[in-house]
């Protein structure tokens, strides 16, 4: 169970008690912080990284909407998602402010204590699902930027090879052909790498714990039977994973058979349901 941090501004102390006492009973694994002063929001929202703040709209110094406002101004604050909390501003067009500036829900005042515990754990998932998302994205741009380095590092070593083949052709035809199937290997060998790595960024976006937990229980699987796995786990046949691999059916077919074995599995045990379990 996820422990989340909530931070309640509210410079009414009652009203203070009211939501800690909710979050108490009803969630009782949220670490719960609180202020009655409005002007201590950054400073303390930058110390404890809260995952959401529930504040007040109608307060003395700094409302709610200027709470809001600060919080966006800082890059350590701008992110946290934040709900307003109002018994006066109730109205459609109030609603529709806090959200423009920044608000991603609100409650009403008298605090209802389903209300309060349903927003906010709704926006609490809703945050995380948008981290997981942003994190993801960024793994797959890091992954793919140190795939384009290493592919025009490949490229410059094929183009430098080319000309030098130019050369050979011309002077040393016995020793070209052996420069030109060392290329045509290079090449084959990177189509196949760089089609690996197109389908392992898209399987693990859908599967992202299966290589993980295949290798927790069979962690002397290699490389090759890994990627064998997650072609067996999408239910592709001998010839699909043949050509992906440039391999022949036949091939596939004895490393599927080694792969049972190395599982454990029994002819009477199905190898792509047993993949679907990770």
């Amino acid at each position: 169970m996820d422990k989340y941090k909530v931070f309640i501004v509210d410079d009414q102390v009652e009203n203070l008690k009211t939501m800690v006492d909710i979050f108490e009973q009803y969630r009782p694994e949220y670490e719960i912080f609180q202020t009655n002063n409005p002007e201590n929001v950054i400073h303390i929202a930058q110390r404890i990284k809260p995952d959401l703040i529930v504040t007040d709209w109608d307060m003395p110094n700094l409302n709610g909407i200027e709470v809001i406002q600060n919080l966006k101004k800082k890059k350590e604050t701008m992110e946290i998602p934040v709900i307003m909390a109002t018994g006066i501003h109730i109205t459609s067009k109030d609603l529709q402010v806090a959200l423009e500036v920044g608000a991603v829900d609100f409650v009403r005042k008298p605090i209802d204590p389903i209300e309060l515990v349903a927003r906010t754990h709704s926006a609490l998932l809703i945050s995380k699902y948008h981290k997981e998302t942003l994190a993801l994205k960024d793994h797959e741009l890091t992954e793919s930027s140190l795939h384009l380095i290493k592919s025009n590092k490949f490229n410059i070593d094929i183009t430098k090879k080319l000309h030098e083949l130019k050369v050979l052709i011309q002077q040393k035809p016995e020793v070209s052909e052996n420069l030109l199937k060392t290329i045509i290997s290079d090449l084959n060998s990177r189509i196949q790498e760089d089609s690996w790595h197109r389908f392992n960024l898209s399987f693990t976006n859908v599967h992202k714990d299966f290589t993980k937990n295949l290798v927790d229980q069979f962690p002397d699987l290699t490389g090759m039977e890994l990627k064998l796995c997650a072609f067996i786990r999408l239910g592709m046949n001998n010839k699909d994973i043949a050509a992906l691999l440039n391999q022949n059916p036949d091939s596939i077919k004895v490393s599927r058979s080694r792969l049972r074995k190395k599982l454990g599995l029994d002819q009477s045990q199905n190898l792509e349901s047993f993949l679907n379990s990770f």
